[in-house]
């Protein structure tokens, strides 16, 4: 019997080894998480920009509301003038944007966009949560759909895994402390 669960032990570790994370993520996947880093880094300036300068956080909540609200948008598909004013949007406060993979401007995150006009000036972080959120989910689902492990590189950043998610943590968890979790925990999982 004692024979029998060793084997029976050394089979499933054989199996468990044969299914193991892959050493390195596609090229696309890793253009993927970087450019989705690149946008959580967006979103973090400008949530930091909002709540050390009161009079900058004016500045930019003014100067959205006044690209926003001119008709540009109005229509779901955008003339010429609207992805004009989606490119200065862009310049102002990037995560307020939709791109493609090309990283050409596409739409109007209106959600977004709202929260921000709403808390710019009286809570930063609410203001850029939306954002930041997409692009934490991004990296989460390239990494959890090319079955990342600790190791497993990210092309591109040059960077494992497990390291790369330690940094995205510490950079959101003091502005919003659920994603830090939601990162730690995917951490954990790899």
């Amino acid at each position: 019997m004692h024979r029998w669960l060793a084997v029976a032990a050394i089979a499933v570790a054989g199996l468990a080894g044969c299914g193991g994370a892959p050493d390195k993520l596609s090229d696309q996947d890793g253009r993927a998480v970087a450019t989705a880093r690149e946008k959580l880094d967006d979103a973090i300036d400008v949530e930091e920009t909002l709540r050390t300068s009161p009079v900058e956080a004016r500045r930019l909540r003014r100067r959205v509301s006044q690209i926003v609200s001119d008709g540009s948008f109005e229509d779901s598909t955008l003339d010429e003038f609207g992805i004009a004013r989606l490119g200065q949007l862009r310049l102002v406060v990037p995560s307020l944007v939709i791109t493609d993979r090309q990283d050409q401007v596409r739409a109007l995150d209106r959600a977004a966009t709202a929260a921000f006009l709403r808390y710019a000036t009286t809570d930063p972080a609410r203001a850029l949560l939306r954002p930041a959120s997409r692009q934490v989910n991004v990296m989460l689902h390239v990494l959890e759909e090319g079955d990342a492990g600790k190791d497993t590189e990210i092309p591109v950043l040059k960077e494992p895994a497990a390291p790369f998610l330690a940094d995205v943590e510490r950079d959101v968890k003091p502005i919003w402390p659920a994603l830090g979790k939601r990162v730690a925990a995917a951490r954990d999982d790899l």
